[in-house]
């Protein structure tokens, strides 16, 4: 899950002159860098469509394009899928869900992991996973526990509180398990964040912003809890880029080191990186 959705680079300035158009070189070539071709082109795409979208063929072109943007950005996600003959690709709204939580208004929408950056998260992770449990707190169609799974953690837990992601997710275990010819050690629950135990056990916490404000501060607090309780190795691993839930996990005042992450060139937005680890670890 994600939280946010970057500004285009490319919104209209005053500026139209000689330096103007000079200074968008840079942008151009900052922009396919950050966010490589397809992130670029909806961004310029969104750009047109805000400052030109009275003009008719703006206001025409500007969604066909950015429909067939989001078909192909599809596509190549999916590709996890058509490997593994698992469903967790799709961006899902919340809306769209039968969620009878109170806190669905702090919760985000549904997007899968890309595997790309969980790989750079799990090497920056720099720890033998099978001295850990692993958590994922909103963990949706459960690509992030199949991801999780190629790397030798002791259990793996996801957390999902929409009855209908976690319902996929447990399709998508049921797939992990048959192609590997019995039961694993992953397990899918469906509950409240809020009402999960953490683990008494050295453990990754996994955030893919999966929800926001009092949420996010109940789940941090139980987590201080559980340590403060049993003092043991824990390590929260946060990608996303929503500033309340960053300074929240900042305000624990655990050691904290954000990634240089590498954009997923085939997503249109990428976000940030952070480890935060316990004091005993």
């Amino acid at each position: 899950m994600c939280d946010d959705v970057v500004r285009s680079e490319y919104e209209a300035r005053p500026s139209v002159g000689a330096h103007g158009k000079r200074a968008m070189i840079p942008r151009l070539f900052n922009a396919l860098y950050m966010h490589g071709p397809l992130g670029t082109a909806w961004r310029i795409c969104a750009a047109a469509q805000n400052r030109f979208g009275n003009i008719a063929i703006c206001k025409h072109l500007c969604p066909f394009v950015q429909g067939a943007l989001s078909n192909i950005q599809r596509s190549l996600d999916s590709r996890f899928d058509r490997s593994h003959g698992t469903d967790t690709s799709g961006v899902v709204p919340l809306n769209a869900l039968d969620i009878k939580s109170k806190n669905i208004e702090e919760g985000i929408w549904y997007e899968p992991m890309s595997v790309k950056v969980f790989r750079q998260l799990m090497k920056a992770l720099a720890r033998d996973p099978q001295r850990y449990d692993f958590v994922d707190f909103g963990s949706g169609k459960g690509r992030v526990l199949l991801l999780a799974s190629d790397y030798g953690f002791r259990r793996i837990t996801g957390v999902e509180f929409a009855p209908e992601l976690h319902e996929i997710a447990m399709r998508n275990v049921a797939v992990l398990e048959r192609n590997a010819g019995g039961p694993g050690n992953v397990e899918a629950l469906c509950m409240d964040a809020t009402e999960y135990a953490i683990p008494n056990v050295p453990v990754v916490l996994f955030f893919y912003s999966p929800f926001t404000g009092s949420v996010m501060e109940q789940v941090i607090g139980n987590v201080l809890t559980s340590f403060a309780m049993q003092p043991r190795e824990m390590v929260l691993l946060f990608y996303g880029s929503n500033p309340n839930s960053i300074d929240l996990l900042k305000a624990t005042h655990w050691p904290c080191r954000e990634l240089a992450i590498h954009a997923d060139w085939s997503r249109f937005t990428n976000y940030r990186g952070f480890i935060f680890t316990s004091p005993a670890a």
